[in-house]
């Protein structure tokens, strides 16, 4: 069968609110244990499959799940056992006997959850949903991961009301989307807890860790690789990219808010803003690349985004001058200067993430693409679509052809009319990734390498003025500041020259073929 849930981190503050809303709904109290399955080089886990044994009151369960259609769905299998051993029999002529057949390494214990949890079947007028609020640990080796989250589950009827619920009740309670599952997180956990050797015999040998350093434990969500079949449609693409930039923007948006990272140090939280910024031009970029072939997004969850790209970036900015442009000032012989407290750069980027409004529109905006997923398998039964690369192909070339005859003279167009090529150099950059399986790599890989280049200059250049705005106002009192404001603008002229003799190279680049 399939489940659809979306899950939501409970803060601390939140808990009792939301454990007194479910007993006054008489909502019942169940105790589960599970322990997950898996080889010692993560064979299921790598693809996308948890295989657990689960004790659900008196009896134990065991479920396999693997990826469903969105990244809200998952197929799931349940069988019930009458002891907690594994028995793999049971997956005998399905499609799953292969992947246990060819496993390199035996199956063993990685991980186990204790949880105790609140369920309550939540009826609507247009669907069911059930609400379950889990309080427990995973725990893996040395380490325990705390888990504190309620999942909202589409039983039957419209899958709007599932996505209404989850709305609400994060508005409500200040609650955070993850959609990672406890698999995901215990896998992760797992990987730092354990580690595996081979002894005299041959045999892989699986030992835990001593010490392990929990604050490394999530690093930031990079951009993944997104998969295109050759006949793709417009909106089977469309989904394909936003699904992944939502997996960026929603993951990244809790690692800022503090879910799981509590222990990450400075550079990782720096990293998760970073991150969670790309995710949003991704986005923007993925909504530019299909343009007028699909209905747009709601313009209000598209401001709520805005806003908070604007906000993290002031956040970036202040690190980047901290971080990098002032310590090559102060390298060039810049004299000492009082710095401005890290208050007067806006709010911190926890407040931003954990904010109900970016919350409450990460899920609309999950929810369209839900929504559009089950239309496009609805109407795709019914009729032949078109393909979309030749559109995809037009759309790119004439986009390159745009940006490198305007990059030519780079070098005297207006600091805004820069910024605003520099946001077109890093948007034909993302679509080339979008629709990579749809190009030809020969004639790709070496104009992406120079986008590469032309994004890492356009980036030191927006830095040295961003820097110059940040050191200007302290030239009134403290005159030390011009040394800053003169060798920056020196570093300027240079990177203008240099990014506008790359711009010259990219509009001798020939157009983008398909394969």
């Amino acid at each position: 069968m399939t489940e659809r849930e979306i899950k939501l981190h409970v803060p601390d503050q939140a808990k009792a609110g939301i454990a007194r809303q479910l007993r006054t709904a008489k909502a019942k109290r169940v105790t589960l244990q599970a322990r997950y399955f898996d080889t010692p080089s993560r064979e299921l886990a790598g693809a996308g499959i948890a295989l657990r044994l689960r004790k659900e009151g008196r009896r134990w369960v065991q479920t396999i799940k693997a990826p469903g259609a969105d990244p809200l769905s998952r197929i799931e299998l349940n069988h019930l056992r009458s002891a907690p051993e594994l028995d793999l029999s049971l997956y005998t002529g399905t499609a799953l006997e292969t992947l246990f057949a060819n496993l390199q390494s035996p199956l063993c214990l990685r991980y186990e959850t204790r949880v105790t949890r609140l369920v309550l079947l939540q009826e609507g007028p247009i669907g069911s949903v059930e609400i379950a609020y889990d309080q427990g640990a995973l725990f893996a080796g040395e380490l325990e991961l705390p888990i504190s989250e309620v999942e909202f589950e589409h039983v039957s009827g419209d899958i709007q009301h599932m996505f209404l619920l989850a709305r609400e009740w994060a508005e409500k309670h200040n609650l955070i989307l993850d959609i990672r599952s406890k698999a995901e997180r215990g896998d992760a956990l797992a990987g730092l807890a354990l580690t595996t050797t081979t002894d005299a015999s041959g045999q892989t040998v699986v030992s835990t860790v001593a010490n392990p350093n929990a604050g490394q434990l999530f690093r930031a969500r990079k951009a993944g690789a997104v998969t295109l079949k050759p006949k793709v449609d417009a909106t089977q693409a469309y989904l394909a990219c936003i699904n992944e930039c939502l997996a960026q923007i929603i993951q990244n948006t809790a690692f800022a808010a503090g879910v799981d990272t509590q222990h990450a140090n400075q550079g990782l939280h720096i990293e998760y803003t970073h991150q969670l910024r790309v995710g949003i031009r991704r986005l923007r970029s993925c909504l530019k690349l299909f343009n007028d072939w699909l209905p747009p997004l709601p313009e209000a969850n598209l401001k709520v985004l805005r806003a908070a790209f604007d906000q993290l970036g002031m956040a970036r900015d202040g690190d980047v001058v901290a971080l990098v442009v002032h310590p090559q000032l102060k390298l060039a012989g810049l004299p000492d200067l009082r710095m401005p407290r890290q208050s007067a750069r806006g709010p911190k980027p926890s407040v931003v993430a954990a904010n109900p409004e970016l919350q409450t529109t990460l899920i609309d905006l999950m929810s369209h693409v839900v929504q559009l997923g089950d239309q496009w398998q609805k109407a795709n039964l019914e009729s032949a679509t078109q393909p979309i690369r030749p559109m995809l192909v037009k759309r790119l070339n004439e986009w390159l052809k745009k940006i490198g005859k305007k990059g030519s003279k780079f070098n005297d167009l207006p600091i805004e009319a820069q910024h605003d090529l520099r946001k077109e150099v890093k948007s034909l950059r993302y679509c080339l990734d979008f629709s990579n399986d749809l190009l030809a790599k020969s004639n790709v890989s070496g104009l992406r390498k120079l986008l590469e280049l032309v994004q890492e200059e356009l980036g030191d250049l927006n830095d040295l003025y961003t820097a110059e705005i940040f050191y200007e106002p302290m030239t009134e009192k403290q005159p030390q500041a011009w040394f800053a404001i003169g060798w920056l603008r020196g570093a300027q002229a240079q990177k203008r020259l240099l990014a506008q003799a790359l711009f010259k190279q990219l509009a001798k680049a020939g157009a983008i073929k398909t394969r």
